[in-house]
């Protein structure tokens, strides 16, 4: 089964197109959720806001987004939401976690009660407002996805809103909102997009539509993510951004993986941003599943470059190099110390990887939430 219902609007300058569409559907008051760095730092947004100021009755909140965002904030910013009556969409403009809570803070909007009552899979029952998700980084995917993921702040977990009701009604994708974007955010958010790349391409319950997503998002995110970083071209930051969604795409009709699990408790418990959380890992996690036999990242090594003569195995050796290479370029971190994980931490966290043993057992050769997770820390911590 494969679920994709966003529709897309992709290219340089396509939030114009995206104003003409909400024109052409009689849209005519719209509520704006927007980071408050990108406000401040991205000038296009003042001419985005200029325009949209001409056609339509706006409501700007500029959200600060400081860490990933907890049900108790969500409920709060809903609370704001719902008292604004008479609105016709609300467009979100920022990372992941502000399209995160665009979409639930839209679909909060026509269904009562605390946000932390819809957590897990198909809870919300009533379509929400309809929403706009444009992202100003290249890697979550979440303007794509039918997830909204929080912090529980009492049980310290993080846990999602999902389900059909989730996504978003349209997705922007636009470089011009991409160009402000600080050089560590892009990293992060560049090393999630290959996470999710990567695992949804290996996950147990993928298939030929969602390794077809995979494949294409690899080939944009592996040939751009160089020259977006570290030259901040805007036609590689363009290719990362569908590198980005494609991965996202591909990702909630798959499922995700151990590099993917693992940054949750990384993030909830030591404030690791998600992308590196999980993206320091992926190395190990793709040397390990080679080690055991696994030698699907052939096909992701074809589709970059010509590897005639070459077994799967040599194939899938040579892609670890070219991730190791690209990582190297790309100045991605190597351990957790940057976050004050050390080996004295690894125990607490193995005991909270115990309850994700559902999540590895995506992976497509055996991998052990207790055993293998700490090899996997351990390989990471100082």
């Amino acid at each position: 089964m494969f679920q994709l219902t966003t529709n897309l609007f992709h290219g340089t300058g396509s939030t114009f197109t995206l104003i003409e569409e909400l024109k052409k559907n009689g849209a005519r008051r719209i509520i704006v959720l927007i980071d408050k760095s990108v406000a401040v730092h991205n000038q296009y947004w003042s001419e985005i806001q200029n325009q949209l100021t001409l056609d339509f009755d706006i409501k700007v909140l500029e959200i600060l987004i400081e860490v990933e965002p907890t049900y108790d904030f969500l409920d709060e910013l809903s609370s704001q939401v719902r008292s604004m009556h008479g609105y016709d969409y609300i467009i979100g403009i920022g990372g992941g976690s502000l399209l995160d809570i665009t979409k639930a803070v839209a679909a909060l909007y026509a269904n009562p009660g605390r946000a932390i009552n819809y957590r897990g899979f198909d809870k919300v029952l009533h379509p929400g407002i309809k929403s706009v998700c444009i992202p100003t980084t290249a890697g979550t995917g979440s303007e794509v996805t039918i997830n909204a993921v929080f912090t529980d702040s009492i049980e310290m977990k993080k846990l999602g809103i999902n389900g059909k009701n989730m996504a978003a009604t349209y997705a922007v994708l636009d470089a011009k909102f991409t160009e402000s974007c600080p050089r560590n955010v892009a990293l992060s958010s560049g090393l999630d997009a290959l996470v999710h790349t990567l695992e949804s391409f290996t996950a147990r319950q993928s298939n030929s539509v969602t390794r077809m997503l995979s494949i294409s998002a690899f080939k944009f995110l592996y040939n751009s993510f160089e020259d977006a970083l570290n030259r901040n071209d805007e036609v590689a930051r363009q290719l990362m951004l569908l590198g980005s969604y494609f991965a996202g795409a591909a990702l909630f009709n798959s499922g995700s993986g151990i590099s993917g699990a693992i940054s949750y408790p990384v993030g909830v418990h030591y404030k690791g941003p998600h992308g590196f959380a999980g993206g320091i890992t992926l190395p190990s996690v793709i040397k390990m599943n080679i080690q055991r036999g696994w030698n699907g990242y052939a096909t992701l090594l074809d589709s970059v470059e010509a590897t005639i003569g070459l077994s799967d195995e040599e194939k899938s050796e040579l892609f670890l190099s070219r991730i190791l290479g690209l990582y190297e370029k790309i100045q991605a971190p190597a351990d957790f110390s940057k976050w004050g994980i050390l080996k004295k931490d690894i125990p607490v966290l193995v005991e909270i990887c115990k309850n994700l043993q559902p999540a590895f057992d995506q992976n497509p050769v055996y991998f052990s939430a207790e055993e293998d997770s700490r090899l996997i820390l351990e390989m990471h911590t100082l």
